[in-house]
């Protein structure tokens, strides 16, 4: 909506028009730095974490998998991307178990994150994990 104003006055307000900006698919994420200073015990990890850009469009909260690797998986092998969004369960345990340890606003995204702490994270459990088992 436009309206013009001069020393006379204000004059009459013009038609609306109503656009929207292209939203696209958000950039990929860092990866999680879970480095040897980062603190380790038997069932948690301590992640630094950074916050996805939002340069694509709003994002509405973040998601955080995890894959429990099995035999000689490597973790650069799992596909991420078409994960399903599921609490942790062994009974839907196919070859790698791949869950959602948590959710995030992104307006309160953490910097940190234990994972394994056993908390509740935006409806999901955020599992304690297994020693001796590959993440």
């Amino acid at each position: 909506t436009v309206v013009a104003v001069t020393g006379g006055g204000r004059g009459d307000v013009s038609n609306e028009v109503q656009v929207n900006t292209i939203v696209g698919s958000p950039e990929s994420p860092v990866a999680p730095n879970a480095g040897v200073d980062t603190p380790k015990t038997t069932s948690t990890l301590t992640l630094i974490l950074t916050i996805p850009s939002n340069r694509n469009g709003a994002i509405g909260s973040v998601l955080l998998f995890v894959a429990q690797l099995t035999g000689e998986q490597v973790a650069s092998k799992v596909d991420f991307a078409n994960a399903v969004a599921m609490p942790y369960s062994e009974e839907s345990r196919t070859e790698t178990l791949i869950y959602v340890a948590a959710q995030f606003d992104y307006d309160n995204f953490p910097n940190t994150f234990v994972l394994g702490d056993n908390m509740m994270y935006g409806g999901y459990r955020n599992q304690p994990l297994i020693a001796g088992t590959r993440y």
